[in-house]
């Protein structure tokens, strides 16, 4: 996964990882969920597919997604990169930030399973 994720930082400088990488970037995740502001240079990564998304975590960005070596990567398309912090030569978001960006979604969403999704991952 280590390997995937300098392949992806290297390609372009705008690539932020957030998601559940964010407050434990040493544990393996199930994807890899980035933000950045422009596409340019992930056609280096892989086929890059992009798609409408009524997520509410989709707010206020474009979903992409690309599918190599059996890793999901997300895209998260958006006007600004979220604040970050480098750790181990890796631009991650701050908690902080995610925290707030969490928070915000749960404050938008009657969906039970978000809530508690979120609820635990504030825990952290």
């Amino acid at each position: 996964m280590k390997e995937l994720m300098e392949k992806i930082s290297s390609c372009k400088d705008d690539v932020v990882f957030v998601g559940s990488l964010v407050g434990s970037p040493n544990e393996t995740p199930k994807d890899i969920d980035i933000v950045i502001t422009s596409l340019d240079g992930l056609e280096t990564i892989g086929d890059v597919n992009c798609f409408d998304s009524i997520s509410v975590f989709a707010k206020g960005a474009k979903r992409c997604r690309i599918h190599r070596d059996g890793v999901k990567i997300d895209i998260w398309l958006k006007d600004e990169l979220p604040e970050w912090e480098i750790i181990d030569g890796f631009k991650y978001q701050t908690k902080e930030s995610q925290l707030k960006y969490y928070q915000d979604v749960k404050d938008s969403t009657d969906d039970k399973y978000i809530k508690e999704y979120i609820e635990q991952w504030q825990r952290k």
